[in-house]
């Protein structure tokens, strides 16, 4: 059967391309059907081709050494598969599995290098979808690092206030804070002024009282 390419519009990469990119694409797509419980790639095997799921449901699952398996997204109609490892040819970092039966839509590395040598807009489209991919991970990261800090400053606290309510003894420099848990001075500065709203702590002029102990072991975890 012959993939329409308005179907790859419906993919986030390739949402973007004009019709004249997406019929050339189009041409070297196929069909794919994935039974559930079938496995489309295994972990480390090669990168070479990107899918767009057309129907069903998969799970992205990540295998260890000591054989356990996690399953890390579980995705619906739309999603691309494998398009970084594809990108940049290098082998696949999870498996994919069909939690349902499937329709793919498949695209070879060595045919999309070709429509992109064709066509230079292709390139630059996926570049910047991958460049907002990237964009969209570095902010999950740093947010997650954040919230590894405030668990730390939390700690910190804690040991400072001797485990209880009231003022903190000891003058309180965030250039020193930011120190001790290994972050910069104005990621802390914001956690204070943040905690001091919630009504945690007072904060002002190096002095800190802790109004909730509890709350800020359950930070610290």
């Amino acid at each position: 059967m012959t993939v329409e390419y308005q179907q790859l519009r419906d993919a986030e990469i390739f949402k973007n391309l004009s019709d004249e990119a997406l019929q050339e694409l189009a041409k070297h797509c196929r069909y794919v059907e994935l039974p559930a419980g079938e496995t489309l790639f295994e972990q480390g095997a090669p990168g070479d081709a990107l899918y767009i799921l057309e129907t069903g449901q998969i799970h992205v699952v990540r295998q260890y050494p000591d054989g356990e398996q996690v399953i890390l997204a579980t995705e619906g109609p739309y999603y691309v598969i494998g398009e970084l490892s594809m990108l940049v040819n290098q082998p696949r970092t999870g498996a994919v599995v069909a939690v349902s039966d499937c329709t793919l839509i498949a695209l070879q590395r060595e045919s999309f290098v070709s429509v992109c040598e064709q066509m230079p807009e292709l390139a630059v489209t996926v570049l910047a979808h991958v460049g907002l991919r990237l964009y969209r991970l570095n902010l999950q990261v740093r947010e997650r690092a954040i919230g590894n800090v405030a668990a730390r400053v939390a700690t910190l606290l804690v040991l400072l206030s001797g485990g209880k309510n009231g003022p903190v003894e000891a003058h309180i420099r965030v250039s020193r804070i930011a120190r001790a848990v290994a972050t910069d001075a104005d990621v802390v500065e914001r956690l204070l002024q943040e905690w001091a709203q919630q009504g945690y702590i007072d904060y002002e002029a190096r002095r800190i009282t802790i109004h909730d102990i509890e709350t800020l072991r359950d930070i610290a975890g």
